[in-house]
């Protein structure tokens, strides 16, 4: 499953405005640098909330998640999770005579009549008839659902009025050459 969030439209009509005070390239380079700035922000924001929302362990969360930066010629960032529902395992599932218990979504959860069985990793199953086979198992949440989930979308929803303000903010600075000059890579020391 692979989820991606693009940037709205309301970005684009105010970059149309900007190109006519500032020109084009002028305008294309503050708008990327302010979505760049705001977006991995809000990235930033999204890992964090993502595994507190969901006990996702945070390094699974961060090799799940990628941000691609906004370049003059695409003036959109991407926001993107994938991966699939993990396995019980990696919510620290332990077993007891009652079934299994695990921390998922913030909270610990009983699973009655599952058992873990270490010969696959620790995975927690559960039996789907009254016969001892077959048996199925269970699963957690994954990156993707839950990038669409609670405070993980709202830190992602959160960036779009930021954007506004951070890309008029340097086209203010652009407009009244308070000295605003691009980075320069190659800087050498007199």
């Amino acid at each position: 499953m692979r989820v991606r969030f693009l940037e709205a439209d309301d970005v684009r009509i105010r970059f149309e405005a900007a190109c006519n005070r500032l020109g084009e390239g002028e305008a294309r380079r503050a708008f990327s640098m302010a979505l760049n700035k705001e977006g991995r922000k809000s990235f930033t924001q999204l890992r964090r909330s993502l595994a507190q929302q969901s006990s996702i362990p945070r390094g699974a969360v961060n090799a799940a998640t990628r941000f691609k930066s906004a370049t003059r010629s695409t003036m959109s960032t991407v926001t993107s999770g994938t991966g699939r529902h993990l396995p019980l395992s990696f919510f620290g599932a332990k077993q007891f005579s009652y079934g299994v218990r695990a921390k998922i979504w913030g909270r610990a959860q009983t699973f009655r009549s599952a058992f873990v069985v270490k010969r696959y990793g620790g995975g927690v199953f559960k039996r789907t008839g009254k016969a001892r086979f077959p048996i199925e198992q269970l699963w957690g949440p994954a990156v993707p659902v839950e990038m669409l989930r609670n405070e993980a979308y709202a830190a992602w929803t959160d960036q779009h009025p930021r954007v506004l303000k951070e890309s008029a903010r340097l086209i203010a600075l652009m407009t009244t050459g308070a000295g605003f000059r691009g980075r320069t890579r190659n800087r050498t020391r007199a």
